[in-house]
């Protein structure tokens, strides 16, 4: 443990963002020597950085995962038998495909099934050149993109197990009422499916946001690829991962927290629910 360098976070990084001078205050209070006039920014900001473009990989494929996997789960429980087998096809692709896989295919593979543009960069005919173009200037969108439909089956898997514990009286009573089958879904049947789910929607949720690391292997310059980095630096392996471990610890753990808030506060007294 003797040469272990806690340190380590305030010395130079291979990566460049603009200097902050609050890292400068940071390092002075562990024992480290940082002058952000001088030297070039550390790798504590970097991690920063890294962390905040995975929570924007994050909280993107958050609202698509729930926008569209509550669509998927109630195409998979109309009566409509095209809408099911659409929905049923969505989630056995995407569920049963690797996370990293499907990046490298919405990376590699999706631009060749797409319409050609000159290029005047490399003097020929491209397939799919404005979606290279995205992939290459904004990785963050392929991140959003590949980690919202991939958890989007996930999440339709659970909606449909919620809608299908829901008793045909409920229907019955919504149809008594004149309603039709859309307004039953968002006024009755969705509410109550998305309670009794909600603790294994809160599992989701921490598993996106631990996936959402994967977004690396498209270019995105998240937490784990700049501690992935570091580590290739610096050498301080314990070091680093001991911090990072913390880092995963105390963020998955808040949305446990906020989650089972949010559970309590949504909670109808005599209703059952998937928690306690």
């Amino acid at each position: 443990m003797a040469n272990l360098d806690w340190t380590v976070f305030c010395s130079p990084s291979t990566e460049y963002v603009d200097k902050t001078s609050w890292v400068e205050s940071v390092c002075h209070s562990i024992g480290g020597s940082y002058n952000a006039a001088a030297e070039e920014v550390t790798w504590l900001q970097m991690m920063f950085t890294g962390l905040k473009w995975h929570f924007i990989v994050f909280f993107g494929a958050l609202v698509i995962a729930l926008i569209l996997g509550s669509l998927l789960g109630v195409m998979r429980t109309t009566p409509n038998k095209w809408l099911k087998i659409i929905g049923n096809a969505y989630v056995e692709v995407f569920r049963n495909i690797p996370l990293v896989i499907q990046y490298f295919l919405w990376l590699f593979v999706v631009p060749s099934f797409l319409p050609t543009t000159f290029s005047a960069d490399s003097n020929a005919e491209v397939s799919g050149l404005w979606y290279r173009h995205v992939a290459a200037s904004f990785p963050w969108v392929m991140g959003v993109l590949g980690l919202g439909m991939y958890h989007a089956a996930r999440v339709s898997e659970q909606v449909r197990a919620g809608i299908q514990t829901i008793s045909t009286g409920q229907w019955n009573a919504g149809f008594a009422l004149g309603m039709n089958r859309a307004q039953i879904y968002m006024n009755s049947i969705l509410p109550q499916a998305f309670r009794i789910v909600w603790p294994t929607l809160t599992s989701e949720m921490m598993n996106m946001f631990k996936n959402a690391s994967v977004a690396f292997v498209v270019s995105v310059a998240n937490f784990y690829a700049l501690t992935k980095n570091m580590i290739e630096e610096t050498s301080q392996v314990v070091v680093i991962l001991a911090i990072t471990t913390l880092i995963y610890l105390f963020f998955t753990y808040a949305i446990k927290f906020l989650m089972v808030r949010i559970e309590k506060r949504i909670q109808v007294p005599g209703m059952i629910t998937g928690g306690k």
